[in-house]
């Protein structure tokens, strides 16, 4: 029976000891959750802050701030083929000039799905190399244009004009080399960039939508492109 009592405080003292450790742990990680969390509050303050001079100042002012954001924004676009993109920035940020580096009309796919009037099986058919350039390579490659220049005006409010030049890597035939040729390049200024319906998007023509501008372009009705020397940058 004695026995039996020894054991009973032992384990009492034991258990008390491990309750206070709990307890002793429970508000450690109370108090260093506290200052974490009023740490991370500080930094996203400092942040905000600078977000908004950033945004409210330094884009119309700096060069180098006008770059990086720019930059920032056109990384974030997620392209369903590969895409490069390489920008300079001009007089101030008054103007800038976009080299794009297209993805080839042989990434484009060559199968359309389609699903019948009756029945649930999907029909999936080869496209002519026509189609592929008409409905996907075509439309593909002006819409890469039409977004980076709306992003351009909208991440830049000084911008008034921005050039674009869109190039591929294709077979030169006469050294059987392949090289960098472009295939349009277009001036947009913001003015005339605002006479768009962005509100009826689904109802523009991209490819015409970017011939309105002062575009540099050799390409037929089936969307064979001829190279063509782009437009100079303006410094």
């Amino acid at each position: 029976m004695l026995h039996f009592k020894i054991e009973s405080a032992l384990f009492g003292s034991r258990h008390e000891k491990i309750e206070k450790e709990n307890k002793d742990n429970e508000n450690k990680f109370v108090r260093e959750m506290a200052e974490w969390q009023e740490e991370e509050k500080e930094k996203f303050i400092r942040a905000e802050l600078q977000r908004k001079k950033l945004i409210e100042s330094d884009i119309y002012t700096d060069t180098g701030t006008m770059e990086n954001f720019l930059e920032e924004n056109l990384q974030s676009i997620i392209w369903p083929r590969e895409t490069v993109v390489e920008t300079e920035i001009y007089n101030n940020g008054l103007q800038v000039f976009i080299d794009v580096d297209l993805p080839e009309i042989e990434d484009m796919p060559n199968k359309k799905a389609t699903i019948p009037q009756r029945g649930y099986k999907l029909s999936v058919k080869e496209m002519s190399s026509t189609q592929i350039q008409q409905l996907l390579y075509m439309k593909h490659i002006h819409g890469i244009g039409f977004r980076i220049i709306g992003e351009i005006f909208s991440a830049l409010p000084i911008t008034q004009e921005v050039t674009l030049s869109a190039y591929s890597q294709r077979l030169n035939t006469s050294t059987a080399n392949i090289a960098n040729e472009y295939l349009y390049s277009v001036q947009v200024t913001r003015n005339s960039w605002s006479g768009i319906n962005f509100n009826n998007l689904e109802n523009l023509d991209i490819i015409e939508a970017l011939a309105q501008f002062n575009i540099i372009r050799n390409m037929t009705k089936t969307g064979n492109f001829k190279p063509i020397k782009p437009h100079s940058p303006i410094r």
